[in-house]
């Protein structure tokens, strides 16, 4: 197995603690969470915001996103101090209380969902003094950012399955024995005997998810340029441009990020990187899931992207993203 990155690590870490929420919180009653998708308020005084504190925050929740054409922050991340916070902030989806005084014997980091809203996620930070507050967030930054996009993740999911195209699932299931919880809002372009192609169009973004599938045959089937290589084939023959000649592929000058873990006692191979269409000047970023169908011995892939050429793609990817991890070979 190919060593991850920490992103990677992170983000497959909030893949795997999807299903740790205890049953029965989201019938509690309480308000909708605030803010906007991947946003972060950070409880800090400033002197902390402007030392060395400060600057370990925002290393840790605005470093790149990886996988995108342009450069965007893994989180959208305000600061107020500890006094500003009022009954307006209680809500917001994603807080973070950095506490540091002489009044605490150790530093310690604790959760809380669901405190003053439903699905609202909470990080408590505290510590007697700098250095160790300090130790704290460094020592933490997987657990802190692994517990914000899990908590994204599950929100998108949540209105996913209250809001389902029940019938493209239902459709795969019995076409291809796969199934993927799309939302409405998304149709069914295509359904071949081995591809299938579901979108979400609007005037300014498309949202596209590939599903396709071949035979088991190779034991390096798991690398990165055989499945690119597949990749450009299925969406070449399937997935024509606006212009004669145009098709999707992939942009050879980005390297994509290749990742391969096990969830839910199955193996997957994650690529993320951009794509482009031949012969015209369209592109965006993608990613895709694959696995093995062992009973059917077939390599399945699952694959998301966006095109919005005037607007920032990072959270537009990540629903897709939680579509993909939906995935389930009947």
């Amino acid at each position: 197995m190919k060593r991850l990155n920490l992103q990677y690590l992170i983000i497959l870490m909030a893949i795997m603690a999807l299903g740790s929420c205890k049953k029965g919180e989201e019938k509690r009653l309480f308000p909708n969470v605030t803010g906007d998708a991947g946003e972060v308020v950070l409880m800090i005084n400033q002197n902390k915001w402007e030392s060395k504190i400060g600057l370990e925050f925002r290393k840790i929740l605005l470093g790149d996103q990886i996988g995108l054409p342009q450069p965007e922050p893994l989180f959208d991340l305000v600061n107020i101090p500890h006094s500003a916070f009022s009954k307006i902030f209680q809500p917001h989806r994603n807080l973070i209380f950095a506490k540091i005084s002489s009044e605490y014997k150790e530093p310690k980091i604790t959760i809380q969902t669901n405190l003053w809203s439903k699905t609202q996620l909470v990080i408590n930070m505290v510590a007697p003094n700098d250095s160790s507050f300090l130790n704290l967030i460094i020592e933490n930054k997987e657990k802190i950012v692994t517990h914000l996009l899990n908590a994204e993740r599950r929100r998108i999911l949540s209105n996913y399955k209250k809001y389902e195209e029940r019938h493209i699932r239902e459709q795969l299931q019995k076409n291809h024995s796969l199934s993927l919880i799309v939302p409405k809002g998304y149709i069914l372009n295509v359904d071949s005997s081995n591809f299938v192609w579901i979108s979400h169009e609007t005037s300014q973004i498309s949202q596209g998810i590939f599903v396709y599938y071949y035979d088991y045959v190779d034991t390096n089937t798991f690398t990165v340029d055989y499945l690119l290589n597949k990749r450009n084939i299925f969406l070449k023959k399937h997935v024509p441009g606006p212009s004669p000649n145009s098709y999707m592929t992939t942009e050879t000058n980005y390297k994509p990020n290749f990742i391969e873990f096990e969830y839910n006692n199955r193996y997957f191979a994650e690529l993320r990187g951009l794509y482009r269409v031949e012969n015209n000047f369209y592109g965006g970023p993608f990613m895709s899931v694959s696995t093995i169908d062992e009973k059917r011995n077939r390599v399945v892939t699952v694959e998301g992207f966006v095109y919005a050429p005037q607007l920032k793609k990072r959270n537009y990817l990540r629903q897709l993203e939680a579509i993909l991890y939906t995935l389930e070979i009947k």
